[in-house]
């Protein structure tokens, strides 16, 4: 029997020392490697301290080997805890004050337990047991308090282990319930000897519960892929995302917040606090986030900030009943998009040669502005401009020529354009600009200033060549030349060609239409 108990003993040394090695070898794939192989050099240690206790041996050198088990002991315990910390969390590292700790107290263990001959507060007595191999071993104040505390980092980290299978999913949580069970089997054999150790004879069997433990152990690496898929704690998740990611629960109070939500929250709140979590979300965040979530989903485009824009998604948060939790904010950078689009819808209103706005912009800006100057009851000047002999230019010049010109011509009425005023080109080497608030004096006046600055014009076109256009203008006011957008548009376009008969290069405004005659009732004579 004694024999046979060596060989587990040693089995389990055995194995736990192959694991250590294949946990090593793969500490690049993940952190719970390195945690993993110090927990299965450990156990390996307190098993191959088991195996000579089976054989005759002096008290001293009990003794001896007991202390040697503590390495083993303590070892595997503050693995087996780093370990779940970051099957729970792989971004975790010990903070400074608990790497002290978890160093400290496992070397004043030792050293109580090195000097344990001269006080015996760690066996307080190790009497032979007549007819076998074994020792009685009573356990002394110190051991107890060693115990103590390493049952609260086991449980520590079975809580934490319970907690990342309880969380996980797939085979992530397959791996987790393998430790947890692989953890139960040496601690219930471990609970065994302590809380009665005359249950095997005095022996001390706590290093054979880490052969099952090994077992299981190995069974995980080898076949479920222990080391081959990463656990991801949910929070490193969020902490890494870019969008912005906060929390609300069903009171109105945001219970999290990511760090990219944090910094969005700051660009335009700079007074929030650095962690919101625990403020009522109607803060920060807009009523239409907090609103009604009919069909538990909103998508929504604001600009959060001055030239930040977010794409908003607001979904319901609710347990299996359906019951109401809270929601989810999600926000995510998309001013870039949104700068293109304006970028196309800038573009997709431009004329793309002269740059000034094309017909189509012209129409509907035009109708949206005479209907303010409707309400307010002020005038609207219109001036028609045309370049004069603009098909001569391209026939003599070519039309790269005629299309410097207009760059030209359009560079001058961009120039002359003033707040509220709306310059486009209407046709070929045809322009218009709508003037708000220009009465017919003003009109002339701003008429007079474009023609003269397109007379001033020197384009050129060739070594020793130049072309200086010129344009006609046309100038009429809205309403006393016109009722409406159409009516004004045709009394410029009759001044421009009064223009052009006229001698181009010249301004002409538009005459009142004639007042139509009132017909007088008609008199039927009585028959």
């Amino acid at each position: 029997m004694d024999e046979v108990l060596a060989l587990a003993f040693a089995t389990s040394a055995l194995l736990n020392a192959v694991l250590a090695v294949l946990a090593w070898r793969r500490r690049s794939a993940t952190p719970a490697a390195t945690a993993l192989a110090t927990a299965f050099a450990s156990l390996a240690l307190w098993s191959a301290t088991g195996v000579p206790l089976n054989f005759p041996v002096s008290p001293p050198v009990h003794a001896a080997l007991t202390y040697g088990s503590f390495v083993g002991i303590l070892g595997s315990v503050v693995s087996l805890y780093l370990l779940s910390r970051v099957v729970a969390d792989p971004h975790y590292r010990p903070p400074r004050g608990q790497v002290v700790h978890l160093a400290v107290v496992p070397l004043l263990v030792l050293a109580v337990a090195a000097t344990d001959p001269w006080h015996h507060l760690v066996l307080t007595r190790v009497t032979p047991i007549p007819q076998a191999p074994w020792f009685e071993v009573r356990w002394g104040p110190l051991f107890w308090v060693h115990t103590l505390w390493c049952y609260a980092l086991l449980t520590s980290a079975f809580a934490r282990l319970l907690h990342a299978w309880w969380r996980g999913s797939g085979p992530v949580r397959r791996q987790v319930g393998l430790l947890l069970l692989a953890g139960l089997v040496c601690t219930a054999g471990n609970v065994v000897v302590i809380s009665d150790p005359e249950v095997f004879s005095g022996r001390d069997l706590t290093p054979l519960s880490f052969t099952l433990t090994a077992l299981i152990d190995a069974y995980a690496v080898l076949r479920v892929g222990l080391l081959r898929v990463v656990p991801i704690a949910r929070a490193a998740v969020l902490e890494n995302v870019r969008d912005a990611i906060v929390v609300v629960d069903a009171g109105g109070t945001v219970v999290d917040v990511n760090a990219a939500g944090r910094a969005y929250l700051r660009t335009r709140y700079p007074d929030l606090p650095v962690d919101p979590v625990g403020l009522p979300a109607a803060r920060f965040l807009t009523a239409r986030a907090l609103g009604d979530l009919p069909g538990g989903y909103l998508s929504y485009e604001l600009e959060h900030a001055s030239g930040l824009h977010l794409d908003v998604q607001v979904t319901a948060l609710r347990d299996r009943r359906g019951r109401d939790l809270g929601r989810v904010v999600v926000g995510r950078d998309v001013t870039e998009v949104a700068q293109l689009r304006a970028q196309l819808a800038e573009e997709a209103v431009r004329d793309p040669l002269t740059g000034l706005h094309n017909r189509r912009h012209f129409d509907t800006a035009a109708a949206q502005l005479l209907r303010c100057a409707a309400a307010t009851g002020d005038p609207v000047g219109v001036l028609a401009v045309d370049i004069d002999h603009f098909k001569r230019v391209n026939d003599t010049h070519g039309h790269a020529v005629g299309d410097l010109v207009l760059v030209e011509v359009a560079r001058v009425l961009a120039a002359a354009e003033r707040r509220g005023d709306l310059v486009a080109r209407t046709g070929g080497e045809e322009f218009v600009l709508l003037l708000p608030g220009a009465d017919e004096e003003a009109l002339a006046v701003r008429a007079e200033q474009v023609r003269a600055a397109c007379a001033a014009l020197d384009v050129p076109v060739a070594a020793g060549t130049r072309v200086r256009p010129t344009v006609s203008v046309g100038c009429a006011v809205l309403p006393h030349h016109g009722a409406d957008l159409t009516g004004v548009l045709a009394a410029a376009d009759r001044a421009l060609y009064a223009a052009k008969a006229g001698g181009r290069d010249r301004v002409v405004v538009a005459t009142a239409p004639p007042t139509a005659p009132v017909e007088e009732p008609r008199t039927t004579p009585a028959p």
